[in-house]
């Protein structure tokens, strides 16, 4: 322990010689001014002597002595090495599925296609390929279009042999309605028709012979009706202005004299054309001579002769003229 507190001591005094040469301030040297030339002095003015400010020691650093302690090393336990253990065998699974070797055949090459031996040979063999070209081009619009072509010609010849069915179905359905209407002489008979036939050109026939029956068999509301249907139904048949005047026939037989009196001329403005209009007018003057006004049926029954003088309804007209003139004195 001697030798250490030497050793610091030694320290310690090398230290405060260190710290004395460091205090101690070197002298300024002295250099020598060049020489100055005489200028031309200025006057001073006096300065405030400065005031010298107090200045304060440094304090002296002081040195702790500090021991030195050295830490010996804590003894490392060694672990003890394992025991060598035997390295695991690891047992590779036999492989069940091994995978067919295939054996990979070269291809093919195409034939080599024989060149011509003369200009001849090439030129029949360009022929030859052009025709094999247009065959096969042939071949696919062929394929193309044979099938659709072929369904568009079965649907037709389809349409064709229905409409023709139908045609022959229809003709014997139309001959059967003539038959029977050319033997029908009943109400029944018509009605028959009707039921049967509905849809023939023989069934407006029927319907006016059918309401014919039953104005004769004095059924005029039932009458009436037939004849309004058949306007309705078929208002462009030959035979409607027929069936309209019988309508108005029929309120003239029920004894609606006056509404039939105005329907009659309504009709012979209408069908002024008409081979019925100037039986209209007579209907109209009947109406009125039945219902005693003999002014209004002479006017009409005049009217008649002078728009149809040569026909046999101005003879009727004029017939009846004279048995009015007579009411009339």
């Amino acid at each position: 322990m001697s030798e250490e507190k030497k050793e610091q001591n030694d320290f310690l005094s090398g230290h405060e010689e260190l710290l004395n040469s460091i205090k101690k301030k070197p002298e300024p040297e002295t250099v020598e001014a060049p020489a100055v030339e005489p200028v031309a002095e200025e006057p001073v003015v006096e300065e405030p002597a400065p005031v010298e400010e107090a200045t304060t020691p440094e304090p002296e650093p002081v040195v702790e002595e500090v021991e030195e302690t050295i830490e010996e090393p804590e003894p490392v336990e060694e672990e003890p090495e394992p025991v060598g253990e035997e390295p695991a065998v690891v047992v590779q699974d036999p492989i069940d599925d091994i995978p067919e070797v295939v054996e990979v055949k070269p291809a093919k090459l195409p034939p080599k296609k024989k060149e011509p031996a003369t200009p001849a040979e090439a030129k029949k063999q360009k022929h030859e390929n052009l025709k094999n070209a247009e065959v096969q081009e042939v071949l696919k619009v062929f394929q193309k279009y044979a099938k659709p072509v072929a369904t568009a010609i079965v649907a037709v010849c389809a349409v064709v042999l229905f409409n023709s069915f139908m045609k022959n179905s229809r003709m014997k359905k139309e001959y059967a309605a003539d038959a029977a209407l050319l033997a029908a002489k009943s109400a029944t008979d018509y009605q028959a028709i009707l039921d049967d036939y509905g849809k023939t050109p023989s069934a407006p026939l029927a319907m006016m012979g059918l309401a014919q029956e039953k104005f004769n068999a004095g059924q005029l509301d039932e009458a009436a009706s037939l004849y309004g249907k058949f306007t309705k139904n078929y208002p462009k048949h030959e035979m409607a202005a027929q069936a309209e005047f019988n309508q108005i026939t029929c309120k003239e037989a029920k004894g609606e004299l006056g509404e039939a009196s105005i329907l009659y001329g309504d009709f012979k403005t209408k069908h002024e054309g008409s081979h019925l209009a100037p039986v209209a007018l007579l209907g109209k003057a009947r109406c009125y001579e039945l219902l005693d006004n003999h002014a209004e049926a002479k006017i009409v029954f005049e009217e008649v002769m002078v728009f149809y003088p040569d026909s046999a309804w101005a003879q009727i007209a004029e017939a009846q003229l004279g048995v009015v003139e007579s009411k009339l004195k």
